[in-house]
Parts: C-alpha cells; structure tokens; sequence
C-alpha cells in the first residue's frame, strides 16, 4: 500500500532526528514532504542537558567507523577521554551499541580483547578499524546490577516511584494495604545517579539489598552529615 501524506510528514519527522539521522536512513520519496512536527515540539524535562553531539563532523565520522566496525567484527583502535579527563588510547572488540534516553548519548560496549570498557561516544577523539575478531572471545559483559527495596505508600510514594524509576526495569510485590517490595535493576554505570535518586524519597524507601548498596547509602549519608558540621 502507498503511504499516506500524514504517515510520509511523520516519517520525515523521525529521519529529521540527529540520532535516527546517524544511521543514514533513505530518504527517497520523501524531499518534498513538510515534517509533521519537529524537535523545537518537545520540552525534555527528564534528562540532562549536556547529551551528545550529535551534529558534530567528528561525531558523526566515529560513529560511523563504529557502527561499521559492529557490523563486520573489526576491532577497533580508540582514543578517548575518561571520566577524569585523561586521555586513553586501546585497542578494543565493539560488542553492542546503547542509546541512554536519560544521559541522551550513545555508549560502546567492548569486550573479549586485553581491554573491556563501556565508552561514551561523545569522548571519542579518533577511532579507526583494525582486523577482524572472533567472535567467539565475546563474553555478555556484566552491565546491569538490582536493588531491593522496602517502600511505605504515604503522600503518594507508590505512584511517585513507580513514575520515577520508570525508565528502569522492575518487580513490585504488595505485602500490604502500605507496605510493597521493590526490586529495581539498573545500569551498572548509573549506580551514583540511582543511588542519589532513591535517597530523595527518604524514609519512604528502605533498601534491605545488596549489602554493598547498603554500604554506598551509609557512605553517602556520612559524607553529607561531615560536611553539613563544616
């Protein structure tokens, strides 16, 4: 069947997205065609500010060798900068690349070789292809870790978790009228943020596991309480 006008202006709305645009899609039959709507629409209230580049050359070049490199199982040569800012050059096995909505960036996933990282594509100064790997060397890396938690349904708790922590997988079990079981699983690479996050509902919200999350809330709440003395 031939598409309609409106499903043509939605089309060309999607493909006008910097990230959807990274992957080069055809455009055919649609250059005479109005966008149904475009980015200046939507007020993004959920997510920071300091997302990817996405309309940057360079950018936009890496993303490409990566996304190519994942496609024919090339190992890949990268320089990039960490989260302190030093600058780190390997050679890594790209296993899988991540859209963050929340972060809006795109990360790599590498695996199997000397190296193995999860790096953000907007830190990527060079990257270039190598050989190929085999993929046999890949390994699913360990990227998603789970929280368990206690939550009291008082000033509306429940339905505030439930909206809050909605980009994140999870299993509620009610024990009574007030009292649910929460179990959350999460970026591993997100661990601070959702750490911070479950801290804003105070006492509403009780962690009872893992035992090393446990001890990340405790060592929070003593920094906070060492500076407030200062």
């Amino acid at each position: 069947m031939p598409l309609t006008i409106l499903q043509k202006r939605w089309l060309k709305a999607l493909i006008a997205d910097p990230r959807i645009a990274l992957f080069a899609p055809d455009t055919s039959g649609l250059e005479d065609v109005e966008p149904l709507f475009d980015s200046d629409d939507f007020i993004y209230f959920d997510r920071y500010a300091d997302g990817d580049p996405f309309n940057d050359d360079n950018y936009i070049n890496n993303f490409h060798v990566t996304l190519k490199a994942l496609r024919e199982r090339r190992k890949l040569k990268i320089s990039y900068s960490n989260r302190t800012g030093r600058r780190v050059t390997g050679t890594y096995n790209p296993y899988k690349l991540e859209y963050s909505a929340k972060d809006d960036k795109f990360r790599l996933l590498t695996n199997g070789g000397h190296f193995g990282a999860t790096i953000n594509l907007g830190r990527i100064t060079a990257c270039e292809p190598l050989d190929e790997y085999d993929p046999s060397l890949l390994r699913e890396p360990q990227l998603e870790a789970s929280v368990i938690f206690g939550l009291t349904d008082e000033r509306n708790a429940l339905e505030r978790v439930m909206l809050h922590f909605s980009d994140c997988r999870k299993e509620t079990r009610r024990i009574d009228d007030r009292h649910y079981n929460v179990t959350l699983w999460y970026d591993l690479q997100d661990e601070t943020e959702l750490l911070i996050r479950i801290l804003s509902f105070g006492p509403m919200i009780r962690v009872t596991s893992p035992e090393n999350f446990i001890n990340l809330i405790k060592e929070r709440v003593f920094k906070q309480q060492n500076l407030l003395k200062t």
